[in-house]
């Protein structure tokens, strides 16, 4: 059997390989795998892009039957036997595995052990076992009896020789996913090979060793334990630091990191709740003093999740105290494979775990609050006042200087506020109300701001349509230029690196290119493709001649500023495309983008194809970042309020942090290593530092977090700010959702 994207033909080589029937493909997703039915000659199975498994019968040209559960491509299937009963497995990209049976048409099981993609199986008839192959390069085996996961196959990376091209060995330099791309039977009674990467590994199971070998008898073997093991067979998380230290500050709020690492194969659910209550001498419970426990969730397989707990406000007179903090964790196997939405699935989670036998661990954190007589850096603490209108005092945008430590925030209609983030003093460097002496009063609002550092000039994008320009340095900001930019709220802005260009977009209106050396006129304005909403717009750093722009259509577009059609569209996101940046590895670039299909994908725009999806996301991407090239990672900013670090080497998650506030809306780069996150009411500043091990990043501030403890090397510190509570003075084309409104914006984008 052969098959194309729509059809499938049959071939006889008794009969001179004379294709004896041609079956026809009704479905819109091309074929992945075929495979003959070895209990039935006359049947065989499809595994289809279109999420079906299709079973056929020579008899017919059309389907017999389809079974459906899968919601992501299915990439791969197998037959086994069990008890004389028929069954199937199937792997997908929506990472699990099912077991159908063949007779009643029925799933019975889903395995859902990882949360990378399938991209093969396999029943081993000697071993009795299913093994499935992940996208991340890991093998998992399963008993075939109860389904229970038995054994995690994790080989290292093997670099190939750097002396010759044999038929298992190719020189690469380009971050190519190393996922498992084929399993098979060896001849060895207890052994299988699987294709992993470039290479194939050889695995016999009774001595629990993995062998790469490469064609050349002489290159070394190279053998490494792959068994699946926990440093302590009580604890599945290693926890740092086992006292959480907050200064007391009156009317401040502290915070402190925690970092949980999970040291198994597994995902493993947490809950961190506090463990007693008792009054202190100036009134309030110590179920008050912290303001965002309970914290719960999921932990990914081998990587690190940091908590910042944060206190509330002190009052004016403290006392040196204590409270005790309780650490659950429990392997939460294929239950609950979407967050958390309160913290009752969470409690129900752990009461189901426990009554199913699984063992759930409890250690016991102090958190210390001691009193601190010196304060060497303040924290920008208060509110604004809820206005008439009933709008709230939540930070609408946000921007950071690329060379000073100066952000940029804004509120509704118009007060901008520029903060200096290492100064001691509470009040803004700057002031301005963008709107102030303006007709159009309080009607707009600014959604974007933007610095233009060698011009000491920020602009501000409204949803009226308007792009103001203001320039800063002297004793007052003064607002210099106005210019309409759409018929309605602007939706993206971007700087030109070198030349006096600035790109926009706005609600039904296409991207234009504007020049302030020519009074900011429109020079350019450029095809409307996109047949959603542009959601970002970005300059390629190695080609300042190009940008890329990602849409509400689910498609990213690459564009040149010397014609107004677009170079070309890259498909693949199955919603909307809210971010992107441009990134390299070794000579090769590339460009990441994130969607609200839960994915982040990575483009190699050479060859404009993804290379890489990173589905290890359980919330919408908001914000992508890349650092510089010395720095290798990708920072995936969620709704769920977490940030993901990917290494931009081989997209393995290095770090989740979770800073205990709302979804992070934009990540910004300030220098080479500080990275300013934009939430919901707060800013958080995080520095990055892959030389240093375990040292403090200096003069970023006394209320940071302490610095993590990272096996590859970088430290977080994290200094949360809220908003003032008072006024300061002074392919070719794509399909999608073609409706997107304001009030859209108002509610998701924002």
């Amino acid at each position: 059997m052969s098959w194309s994207s729509d059809e499938m033909n049959l071939w006889d080589w008794d009969k001179a390989w004379e294709c004896t029937q041609t079956f026809k493909c009704k479905h819109s997703g091309y074929i992945c795998q075929v495979m003959f039915n070895p209990k039935n000659s006359n049947s065989f199975v499809t595994a289809s892009a279109n999420h079906m498994i299709e079973v056929w019968d020579f008899d017919s040209p059309q389907c017999k039957y389809t079974l459906s559960g899968h919601w992501d491509r299915v990439n791969c299937l197998d037959f086994f036997t069990h008890d004389n009963q028929q069954y199937l497995i199937t792997g997908s990209s929506d990472c699990s595995a099912k077991i159908w049976d063949m007779h009643s048409n029925m799933c019975t099981h889903t395995l859902h052990a990882s949360m990378s993609p399938v991209m093969s199986v396999m029943f081993h008839p000697n071993l009795q076992v299913l093994i499935t192959g992940l996208e991340d390069g890991t093998v998992y085996l399963w008993s075939s009896t109860n389904f229970r996961l038995e054994r995690i196959i994790n080989p290292p990376v093997i670099e190939p020789p750097a002396w010759g091209f044999g038929w298992l060995y190719n020189i690469f330099s380009s971050p190519v996913s190393e996922h498992v791309w084929g399993l098979a039977c060896s001849m060895q009674s207890e052994g299988f090979v699987f294709g992993r990467g470039e290479t194939v590994a050889m695995v016999d199971v009774s001595n629990v060793n993995n062998q790469e070998e490469s064609s050349h008898h002489s290159v070394p073997q190279i053998r490494a334990d792959t068994t699946t093991q926990l440093i302590d067979n009580s604890v599945l998380l290693e926890v740092h630091p086992s006292d959480l230290r907050f200064p007391l500050q009156p009317h401040k709020s502290t915070t402190c990191s925690l970092d949980l690492t999970n040291h198994t194969y597994e995902r493993v659910a947490f809950r961190l709740v506090q463990k007693n209550k008792k009054s202190h001498s100036f009134g309030e419970e110590e179920d008050s003093l912290l303001s965002n426990v309970p914290i719960y969730g999921f932990i990914a397989s081998g990587s690190t999740y940091t908590l910042v707990v944060t206190t509330k406000e002190w009052p004016d007179q403290g006392e040196d105290t204590s409270l005790d903090l309780l650490l659950q964790s429990s392997i939460s196997g294929d239950k609950f494979i979407v967050p958390f939405e309160n913290e009752t699935e969470c409690v129900d989670l752990f009461e189901e775990l426990k009554e199913m036998g699984n063992v759930v661990h409890e250690l016991t954190l102090k958190a210390v609050f001691y009193a601190q007589e010196e304060v060497t850096r303040e924290i920008i603490s208060a509110t604004k006042k809820v206005d008439a209108l009933g709008f709230g005092n939540s930070l609408v945008c946000l921007d950071a200087h690329p060379t000073e430590t100066w952000i940029l925030t804004c509120k509704f209609f118009g007060d901008v506020h520029m903060w200096d983030l290492v100064s001691q003093e509470k009040k803004a460097l700057y002031s301005f109300h963008v709107y102030e002496n303006g007709d159009r009063g309080l009607s707009a609002t600014v959604k974007f701001l933007k610095f233009i550092a060698r011009k000491r000039w920020f602009l501000a994008g409204a949803d009226d349509g308007f792009i103001h320009v203001c320039t800063y340095g002297t004793e007052i900001v003064q607002q210099i230029m106005s210019f309409r930019a759409g018929s309605s709220s602007v939706t993206a802005m971007t700087i030109h690196p070198t030349q006096p260009y600035v790109l926009s977009s706005a609600y039904e209106s296409p991207i234009r290119l504007w020049n302030w050396e020519e009074g900011w006129q429109c020079t350019r304005t450029f095809d409307d493709e996109h047949s959603g909403t542009v959601r970002q717009i970005t300059f390629n750093p190695k080609d300042a001649n190009c940008f890329a722009s990602a849409s509400e259509d689910q498609t990213v577009k690459v564009w040149n500023l010397d014609s107004p059609k677009s170079s070309y569209t890259l498909f693949g996101h199955l919603a909307q495309v809210n971010c992107l940046d441009f990134f390299a590895h070794g000579d090769q670039q590339y460009l990441i983008s994130g969607s609200d299909d839960l994915t982040a994908r990575i483009w190699d725009l050479e060859n404009r194809v993804c290379v890489y999806t990173i589905r290890a996301l359980m919330a919408p991407v908001l914000s992508v970042l890349c650092l510089l090239p010395d720095h290798p990672y990708l920072i995936i900013g969620l709704k769920d309020g977490t940030l993901h670090l990917f290494s931009s080497a081989n997209f393995r998650l290095v770090r989740i942090i979770d800073l205990g506030c709302s979804k992070v809306r934009s990540v910004n780069l300030m220098g080479s290593v500080r990275v300013v996150i934009e939430q919901e009411g707060a800013v958080s500043i995080m520095d990055i530092d892959p030389e240093q091990q375990g040292g403090i990043i200096s003069e970023v501030g006394a209320n940071m977090v302490d610095a993590a403890r990272l096996d590859v090397a970088w430290e977080a510190q994290l200094d949360i700010f809220q908003e003032p509570k008072e006024d300061l003075p002074g392919a070719v084309s794509g399909t999608g959702n073609t409706n997107s409104t304001q009030a859209s914006e108002e509610c998701d984008g924002i």
